[in-house]
């Protein structure tokens, strides 16, 4: 029998446990103080996903993206994963309290997976060495592994009669008003918060709210009016984002990011290999913010100032000579932002909107693919392309009632902008358009515009008791860059994006059952292989797959 038909047959069994673990209630511990009150929630989710997409020959061929595309083949399980989220919350008095989550994870596709598996007449040079995937991927793929997420502590205190929040420990904060992951690129909180960026490419529609991995910080709010407060944070603990690997399934070049340890350049200049990552402080990344609801506004306005470390790196590519380059990812640091945020209430409709300005922020970065010795930096040299940059976003997020077609609906949209101001350091290897990366070439080639547009869109139409105790609900969410190629890294690019739609029953408002089909677009250039791509998510385009989820909550 079809191994693949096997592994889905094991669904219905999965969702049987997770509904049966779901029948109890989030436990509430008794404390014999009614002051006091303790609760632990834990929640599982069983995923099963299978390759519909056949491969596209010119991105199969190619040297630094088969490995990806070979990984599974159609008609195969993708990903085969149970995840568990256990929270305790420990609250006195409604005022203190503390918080401890964490994740576990196994995923049984890459589990009895150990190996990459490059194209036949590429198997020679593969990204991992002898074709055995690192210790990153088998910890953060296949498992069984876990980590620690929240774990914090909280009060309340008067200070001169003003109210003042604080939390301390590991959590998140996410200032502004965006709402959708391409927003997140973009908004005053970009870089706030590192992002589960391998679980935001695997679930599009995905709110950033879901993405966010805490860091270790203190901040603090005070109310100081009934219509104004401030707020704080400092930083004591610096991660990056997580992102999709190279060699696994959605990982869409094979060289980036932790996993993979080399890249081959060509027959001429050999391998580069991944060199050690270049990465900020732990300590010293702070903001600040201001809210203000004066009533002849009837909605909020928001300042904010950061000065932090970018959790998305820049590639850079030096010392190349025959089999003895490098590669190193670089994450910047002491970059500005100040922003201005406005949200009401319009129609009935949530409205949020931002600006921000970057000061000192990474650029797009020109320094793999197909590589030369010519024009690249010296070894040692240690910052890619920066300067400043604006952005902007306007977000709508609303409900329909009852239809003729279907009983409620709920809606967002969200609508970015970016534009580059000015380059202050490492213009020769800026990959925009006027600059030398880009001579000769185009923005379907990758090369940054002076504007970049992008959009978000999600639709989710419901049906109530459809069956006893179940209703109804049929996701839907596309994003795509309509004018342009983002100045920033993973800020979009034109006509390039993914999309999803499925179908969903929540049964009993405590278990939650997902089919969708999951798929990306873009433009490639290339006869026989891929010479440029119009954003890494174009190298994903013969990616569509199909994914089951079943989720409770006990």
């Amino acid at each position: 029998m079809n191994s693949s038909f096997f592994k889905f047959s094991k669904v219905s069994t999965a969702a049987t446990l997770l509904i049966v673990a779901g029948s109890a209630q989030a436990y509430q511990f008794d404390t014999g103080n009614p002051d006091l009150s303790l609760r632990w929630d834990n929640t599982l989710r069983y995923n099963v996903g299978l390759r519909v997409d056949h491969r596209e020959d010119k991105i199969a061929n190619t040297a630094i993206t088969d490995e990806g595309d070979y990984s599974f083949n159609p008609g195969r399980i993708v990903t085969d994963r149970l995840d568990v989220l256990s929270e305790m919350d420990l609250v006195y008095a409604s005022d203190y309290g503390l918080r401890v989550s964490g994740a576990g994870w196994y995923d049984d596709a890459y589990g009895s997976k150990s190996r990459s598996n490059p194209h036949a007449p590429l198997s020679a040079i593969p990204s991992y060495p002898g074709n055995q995937y690192s210790s990153y991927i088998k910890r953060y793929y296949a498992g069984p592994s876990a980590e620690l997420l929240d774990a914090f502590i909280f009060g309340k205190v008067h200070l001169a009669g003003v109210p003042v929040s604080i939390k301390a420990g590991r959590h998140t904060e996410f200032w502004g008003e965006s709402l959708l992951l391409n927003g997140a690129m973009h908004s005053v909180a970009y870089s706030q918060t590192p992002l589960d960026l391998q679980k935001g490419f695997a679930t599009p529609g995905v709110e950033a709210k879901e993405l966010f991995r805490p860091l270790t910080n203190i901040s603090a709010q005070a109310q100081l009016t009934n219509t104004l407060s401030v707020a704080g944070q400092y930083f004591l603990e610096w991660d990056s984002f997580r992102y999709p690997e190279g060699g696994t399934y959605l990982g869409p070049a094979d060289f980036v990011f932790n996993g993979p340890d080399r890249e081959y350049l060509s027959s001429g200049l050999g391998f580069a290999t991944r060199g050690k990552s270049v990465v900020p402080r732990n300590i010293g990344d702070w903001g600040v913010n201001a809210r203000w609801s004066p009533e002849i506004l009837n909605g909020t306005v928001g300042f904010y100032y950061r000065n932090y470390s970018d959790k998305l790196p820049q590639t850079l590519l030096t010392h190349v000579a025959p089999n003895a380059s490098v590669y190193n990812l670089i994450y910047a640091d002491h970059i500005s932002l100040y922003g201005l945020s406005f949200s009401k209430q319009v129609l009935g409709a949530s409205v949020g909107a931002e600006v921000s300005y970057r000061y000192n922020t990474p650029l797009n970065s020109a320094v793999l693919g197909n590589a030369s010795a010519a024009g690249l930096p010296a070894q040692g040299e240690t910052s890619g392309p920066r300067g400043d940059t604006m952005h902007a976003l306007v977000n709508v997020l609303g409900t329909i009632s009852k239809t003729p077609i279907f009983d409620a609906a709920s809606w967002t949209a969200e609508a970015t902008w970016n534009d580059y101001l000015k380059v202050r350091s490492g213009a020769s290897l800026f990959n925009a358009e006027g600059y030398a990366p880009c001579n000769g070439k185009t923005r379907w080639a990758g090369c940054s515009t002076k504007n970049y547009t992008g959009l978000g869109l999600s639709f989710t139409p419901t049906w109530y008791q459809v069956f006893k105790d179940v209703d109804l609900l049929a996701p839907m969410s596309v994003s795509q860059g309509l004018y342009g190629n983002s100045s920033v890294v993973l800020g979009g690019n034109q006509a390039t994006g993914t999309y999803s739609a499925g179908v969903a029953a929540d049964i009993r408002q405590a278990y939650r059952v997902d089919l969708k089909y999951v798929d990306y677009y873009g433009h490639v250039n290339g006869g026989t292989t891929v010479t440029s791509e119009n954003g890494l998510l174009s190298l994903l385009r013969d990616r569509g797959f199909v994914a089951l989820t079943v989720k409770a909550t006990f």
